[in-house]
């Protein structure tokens, strides 16, 4: 529903790594050359999600994101928030790959419109001592800018949009920021004061000397609560500050309340809608890194790549099929066929088929399974398509395997997401399991996995990709004791760190990265990367929608 509206883009020519964010959704398209541009673009796009998450503005965009019709006012939100949005994710990239990775000056310079930005923030903060304090301040002052009543005006004049006229321009998030820039000192001393004296007097003064030591030492997570009340006395004070200048500014988490009542009017009126309000305390902490994990889509090619869908006994013949997989899909040599298992929409919305086929693959509901090939898209323009020849049976797997038997290897990707679906799985995984390995492709949240995996000893194993396609640089691979197969999760940097942490939060999920023998499964497992990195359009965990 959201692919047609504006996004928030941050881009560094054809060249460069860059990435763009709209509700429910961040696209990647990085470079995947082991600097720190990847790093930064990604965390870039999680700080967009983080704010827009977290405020009654931002809140406001999720809504006018979901109700049809309400597509100019979602763009007029989106434009009197831009350069809020755009300073604060660019200032909190780069304080995020400052303290753990280096400089991030060299890679911003590829990004002259954003460095200004930075600037400009850092002329605000340059009283602010301790690097920790800088990007806490930053936060709150974002904060301060997106956190006004427009919910409040939204709920009363619902069902219809509101004109952002009604709201005082002191109100909207960009004349906030202006507003506070403007002051000729930077952001006042009294109020980075006042939060160093409240730490201080409730936590004691550990927090801020590793902070102004330097280094990691002061997001030790022992000073997190510490921390949580430096930023919301500086919130209290930027409030301040605006509100004296005539602005309405809620709370922290003043927004929540009106927010669920909205939420409320906007599902009893619009079938579809998927708006989700958490009122606890921890919800953006606990929820961050899933958030991210959820929205990120990360790009392998320019654009979903062109497709077409043969039906293995009624379109093309077996030995037709293994021809061409023989002649098109080869690792060193030797012949690689990987049977895939993919929900048909998932496939739909992956590649550009013909309208015909198309329809085809919305007539089923559960999962498909075929085998890709890259080969010509039998049009006068020659261009390459993956081929999806589907194989209507699980018998159909087992004759293919047959048939295939001593002329190459032969593996079974199934998606995560393959295995809601009951009736589906007992009918194909025993004829999968029967014919070879199987690798199940992490297509889902994390959370997904506590099922699968719950309750027992999991080994984990990093995969540096090398010179993959895109930012698709790295890998998380796992397998639980008793079971078969293993499960492969594949994303840039940034993703396996967040999704490796997200397992090894798991209930009843003991996480060890070191170990485990490895040599078993390592060859089926590049049989699929490989496969994966030439036929998939993106790769991404919204495998359930």
């Amino acid at each position: 529903m959201t692919d047609h509206l504006a996004a928030l883009w941050l881009t560094a020519g054809d060249d460069g790594a860059w990435g763009s964010y709209r509700p429910g959704r961040v696209d990647l398209r990085l470079r995947g050359a082991g600097d720190l541009a990847d790093r930064l673009v990604h965390y870039h796009e999680a700080e967009h999600i983080a704010l827009t998450a977290s405020t009654a503005w931002g809140g406001a965009m999720l809504v006018a994101a979901q109700v049809p019709g309400w597509e100019r006012l979602f763009e007029a939100l989106l434009d009197r928030c831009r350069t809020t949005h755009e300073s604060f994710a660019t200032f909190a990239s780069c304080s995020a790959v400052a303290a753990g990775f280096g400089s991030p000056e060299p890679v911003l310079a590829a990004y002259p419109d954003y460095a200004g930005l930075v600037a400009r923030l850092d002329r605000y903060l340059a009283a602010v001592a301790g690097a920790q304090r800088r990007a806490l301040a930053a936060t709150a002052l974002a904060r301060a800018c997106m956190q006004g009543d427009v919910l409040e005006h939204m709920a009363a004049a619902w069902p219809r949009p509101i004109a952002l006229a009604d709201l005082r321009r002191l109100d909207h998030p960009d004349e906030r920021l202006e507003h506070l820039l403007r002051a000729p000192a930077g952001l006042p001393l009294a109020i980075t004061a006042a939060a160093d004296a409240t730490v201080a007097a409730e936590f004691g003064l550990a927090a801020i000397d590793a902070d102004l030591a330097g280094g990691r030492a002061a997001l030790d997570e022992a000073f997190d609560a510490a921390w949580a009340r430096w930023e919301d006395t500086v919130y209290d004070g930027v409030a301040g500050v605006l509100r004296r200048a005539g602005a309405t500014v809620l709370g922290t988490n003043g927004h929540l309340a009106t927010a669920a009542r909205l939420t409320a009017l906007v599902e009893a009126s619009v079938p579809g809608t998927r708006l989700v309000v958490d009122a606890a305390a921890d919800a953006e902490e606990r929820r961050m890194a899933g958030m991210v994990l959820a929205h990120a889509r990360l790009w392998l090619a320019a654009l979903p790549r062109p497709g077409r869908l043969v039906t293995v006994g009624a379109d093309v013949g077996v030995d037709e099929v293994l021809r061409v997989v023989d002649a098109t899909s080869r690792i060193q040599g030797r012949p690689n066929l990987v049977l895939s298992a993919r929900r048909a929409e998932r496939l739909r919305a992956g590649y550009v088929f013909p309208e015909s086929e198309a329809a085809v693959l919305a007539a089923f509901a559960g999962p498909v399974v075929g085998v890709r090939s890259v080969a010509d898209d039998g049009t006068d323009t020659q261009t390459d398509a993956v081929w999806f020849a589907r194989l209507p049976r699980p018998a159909d797997a087992e004759a293919l395997a047959r048939a295939w038997a001593g002329r190459g290897d032969l593996t079974c990707c199934v998606a995560v997401s393959c295995l809601d679906d009951a009736q589906w799985r007992a009918a194909w995984l025993p004829a999968l399991r029967a014919v070879g390995p199987l690798i199940w492709l992490v297509d889902v949240g994390a959370s997904a996995l506590a099922g699968e995996l719950g309750g027992q000893r999991v080994q984990g194993l990093y995969l540096d990709l090398g010179g993959s396609p895109a930012g698709a640089r790295r890998g998380l691979t796992l397998k639980a004791a008793g079971q078969s197969g293993a499960w492969l999760f594949v994303g840039d940097d940034v993703g396996v760190e967040l999704f490796t942490a997200e397992v090894a939060a798991l209930p009843g999920v003991e996480l060890t990265m070191t170990g485990a023998d490895w040599a078993p499964a390592l060859p089926a497992i590049s049989r699929v990367l490989h496969d994966l990195l030439h036929a998939e359009s993106y790769l991404d965990q919204r495998g359930r929608e």
